[in-house]
């Protein structure tokens, strides 16, 4: 049986993972490898443009596929946790505006510049430049303050030429 154990007044402004509003935004679908939560920033996996991963020390701002969506059709675990399993299709997010889970350190704030972490156990949480985490600056910037643990992104578009263009 289950039984909830706390209560709050307050209600959460969004879940990570979830659409901000419905202004236009693009997401692709890519493999999981599991365990990647929702809300996450994800990098190219071992197939890029098939897979996506979390990242590590070696991941670049270019390796940056998005931040992955909640699609609300992942079942909870025995401990309520919704996270994708291993081979799953997910959404990514690659342009708009989504609810990113964010690090302990984070001081998001309006129009604040996103990092994602690359290393540790918040390796794939945004935060920001204040934190001493190892993190790559991000096509991205905050919307406004984190609540819960989350705080709305919004995603920059970057095409193929203009990643080309700056390593010229």
């Amino acid at each position: 049986m289950g039984v909830q154990t706390s209560y709050n007044y307050g209600t959460s402004k969004g879940i990570a993972g979830g659409l901000y509003d419905i202004t236009s935004y693009e997401n692709n679908t890519f493999i999981t490898p599991g365990g990647i939560p929702f809300g996450s920033g994800v990098v190219k996996g071992a197939a890029p443009g098939s897979d996506v991963k979390l990242p590590d020390a070696d991941s670049t701002a270019e390796d940056f596929e998005g931040v992955v969506q909640n699609g609300f059709t992942t079942m909870q675990d025995m401990k309520g946790n919704a996270v994708p399993e291993s081979g799953q299709s997910i959404g990514v997010l690659k342009q708009g505006k989504i609810w990113g889970i964010v690090g302990k350190a984070a001081v998001p704030a309006y129009d604040k510049p996103v990092y994602l972490i690359t290393s540790g156990d918040e390796a794939g949480r945004f935060t920001t430049k204040e934190d001493t985490s190892t993190k790559i600056a991000l096509p991205a910037r905050f919307i406004s303050g984190a609540d819960n643990g989350i705080a709305p992104i919004r995603v920059q578009a970057i095409c193929v030429a203009e990643k080309e263009e700056s390593k010229s």
